[in-house]
């Protein structure tokens, strides 16, 4: 079996550190092709092959789409016979769509729907939704993490919500136990993953001079990668913590530490009004409340729940004013806790093992 993803570094897609483990418990032998960049891991797993170097300039999201694209279906047609692809993202699935018609065994896992992700021109955005469309029939497994994110219905389409691992949360409890993490007294606000300029990152650095105006104590804890200017001079902030990049498990233990997580998605792109983050359930699961922008759909199970709380995108008033309120009066993030905690989910790890089982019958039988 092969994963194929558009990624440099694995540690910024837990989804397939997951799935990898996922694999793993079912004995079921697999690689991952990716490419190799700049923030590649120094020393990487045996099952990684790197289908391509990234040249170190920068290209355009056009042609670096073509690159990888046409990298895979060499490398999907080389290897085509005997072969089962669990591609992830669109520009992973389609070169394996454009395989002949026996080939067509394949999973779709349409984390980051294409055709909402970008802001395509208009006369491009129906050729792009028609092309996911047919990459979407063609595959015998279509993996969506929420109902919302897809119109329709169809015998291959699964929706797998976007959770924690059973196994890695268990191994994250472990790991804050070990290190002694605890949330102290301080509010410490968690901020993780790409932090990239439609994370409200400049919202957030905006808001930090006025609550510390105010007298009032804050802490920012940052993991992940730095995206954009504004991230840079976030993490030299005083009051910022800057862990850099972590494992997946390190990631999630570090909510232990954490009274807020904060995770801001820019709602002139279009995917982000239909978010379905895993940082929401990586809180239910650490029993950890955050803050969302008001203008994202999908939050609203949250808000009824009394699990996080919102404020508008572009307002660091707005932010601040909050942050000051939750400083002041602890006992709303109590409140905050338990609703989340009281939250249901199904663990990722359990649902895409009966994708997979029903996918590649023979799974998990010695």
């Amino acid at each position: 079996m092969v994963i194929i993803v558009q990624q440099e570094s694995l540690r910024e897609r837990p989804r397939i550190h997951k799935l990898t483990k996922v694999l793993e418990g079912l004995g079921l032998p697999f690689e991952v092709w990716k490419f190799r960049g700049q923030h590649s891991e120094q020393s990487e797993a045996p099952f990684i092959r790197n289908l391509m170097t990234w040249p170190r300039r920068k290209l355009s999201p056009a042609l670096r789409y073509l690159a990888w694209m046409s990298r895979v279906l060499v490398a999907a047609w080389t290897h085509r016979r005997n072969r089962h692809f669990f591609a992830v993202g669109f520009d992973s699935a389609l070169p394996i769509a454009l395989l002949p018609s026996g080939n067509r065994g394949f999973v779709f896992d349409n984390l980051d729907n294409i055709s909402l992700s970008y802001r395509w021109p208009s006369w491009l955005r129906p050729v792009v939704r028609w092309l996911e469309l047919w990459v979407a029939r063609r595959s015998r497994v279509h993996v969506i993490p929420s109902r919302q994110r897809w119109q329709g219905a169809s015998d291959n389409l699964r929706v797998v919500t976007n959770t924690p691992s059973a196994t890695v949360l268990t191994e994250s409890r472990e790991l804050a136990r070990k290190r002694g993490y605890s949330r102290g007294s301080t509010m410490s606000v968690y901020i993780n993953g790409w932090l990239s300029a439609t994370r409200g990152i400049r919202t957030l650095l905006e808001a930090i001079p006025i609550i510390e105006q105010a007298g009032l104590p804050l802490r920012i804890i940052v993991a992940g990668r730095v995206g954009c200017d504004d991230a840079e001079r976030l993490v030299r902030l005083k009051c910022v913590e800057n862990l850099g990049m972590l494992t997946n498990e390190e990631a999630l233990a570090t909510y232990y530490r954490c009274h807020l997580a904060y995770t801001y998605y820019d709602p002139s792109v279009a995917i982000n009004r239909i978010a379905e983050s895993q940082k929401w359930t990586d809180c239910w699961a650490t029993g950890t409340p955050f803050i969302c922008n008001s203008e994202v759909e999908t939050v609203i199970p949250y808000v009824r729940a009394g699990a996080c709380f919102t404020a508008p995108y572009a307002d660091p008033l707005a932010l601040a004013k909050l942050l000051g309120e939750l400083i002041r009066e602890p006992a709303r993030l109590e409140a905050a806790r338990t609703g989340i905690s009281n939250m249901a989910f199904k663990f990722w790890d359990e649902e895409m093992r009966k994708v997979i089982e029903d996918w590649l019958p023979t799974a998990g039988q010695s």
